[in-house]
């Protein structure tokens, strides 16, 4: 199995304080390989104060296996792989610790724990303040070729659309600074929050880079609904690109909306012309070009409302930047370690 690789020690060495380490780890039904999970995770994370969260929503022993192995367990009531980090988000986030770092993995034995240092390692070293670990670096056959097709391609319109040089957007093993986190504003109770975190991350110009990462075939029962989670997870990026690039949404739809203006208005004007000039009983086409009238009109309506709005969220974020830059508030970055550099080849 190919480890990623860090000098994490030396780099421990040179900090005056060693962030603590959170590893947050959503369950459902995961009896099966839970204890192998947290056994790896307490390995990996010998060299760092560290505490695992479980969030579990079982009905199996998973909860109890958990416990046994002395890491903290939170009931989780509702529903989703959001509602899940959403939870243990929120434990961490109480504590306050915001020097601290969060890592994301899931309890099915898809990655590797011993990889979690190399994956906080450039957060440690101030060069980043989220990382995530990129499943399709390496050669493997872990995932279906419909699972894989469908992260790819979720994953180039997300990275086109927000402007983000990623390759695995989904990815379910991440890490991410208790700092950069707190500035973040997620809802998401589903799949579609990995996506929510990039936007936010993007939203608050956080530095995000990616990994090579290992990853194995499941361990139990797959959770994942292809269809439904697809299309939370497109419909939450159509969302998102509304706040971040308002203009991009609403002047896709005027042109929409302008199309079938021209198309209607074409033909009722065809209409008129075959019943002026060539004697035929095609007019009048009213009902054409009362539907053209209305759809220009929207076009323009929803034209004009894109750009107020992407001109008043420029505003925004030149005031705030202003404000940063001049001290009159904290910049909208989230604090970093000034460390060493470390091997970006992991």
């Amino acid at each position: 199995m190919t480890t990623l690789y860090s000098p994490v020690h030396q780099t421990l060495q040179t900090l005056p304080h060693t962030p603590r380490i959170y590893v947050i780890i959503p369950t459902l039904n995961e009896e099966k390989s839970i204890g192998e999970v947290i056994s790896r995770c307490q390995m990996a994370l010998a060299e760092f104060e560290y505490e695992i969260i479980i969030v579990d929503g079982s009905k199996d022993t998973t909860a109890r296996i958990a416990r046994s192995l002395g890491v903290t367990t939170l009931d989780e009531k509702s529903s989703g792989y959001g509602a899940a980090y959403l939870t243990g988000f929120a434990y961490v986030l109480d504590k306050k610790d915001f020097e601290s770092i969060i890592v994301m993995i899931d309890g099915d034995l898809t990655y590797a724990p011993e990889e979690i240092p190399a994956l906080v390692a450039p957060i440690l070293a101030g060069r980043a303040d989220m990382v995530l670990a990129n499943r399709f670096s390496h050669a493997s056959n872990a995932m279906s070729v419909r699972n894989r097709f469908g992260n790819l391609a979720i994953s180039r319109v997300i990275g086109n659309l927000y402007d983000l040089d990623i390759h695995d957007s989904q990815t379910g093993f991440r890490a991410i600074s208790a700092d950069c986190l707190r500035q973040m504003f997620l809802e998401a109770k589903g799949m579609p929050l990995a996506t929510e975190m990039l936007v936010e991350a993007k939203k608050i110009g956080a530095t995000i880079i990616e990994l090579p990462a290992t990853y194995s075939r499941r361990v139990g029962d797959s959770k994942i609904r292809p269809l439904h989670d697809g299309y939370g997870i497109l419909w939450t990026t159509v969302r998102l690109v509304s706040e971040l690039k308002p203009f991009v949404v609403y002047g896709g739809i005027s042109f929409v909306f302008l199309v079938a203006g021209v198309i209607f208005g074409a033909y009722a004007l065809l209409g008129w012309y075959q019943w002026q000039f060539l004697g035929l009983n095609t007019w009048p086409r009213l009902g054409s070009a009362l539907l053209s009238v209305m759809f220009l009109v929207t076009s323009t309506i929803v034209f004009v409302l894109g750009i107020l709005l992407d001109t008043l969220l420029r505003s925004l974020r030149s005031t705030i930047y202003r404000q940063s830059v001049s001290g009159l508030q904290t910049p909208i970055r989230p604090k970093q370690f000034n460390q060493p550099e470390i091997n970006r080849e992991l």
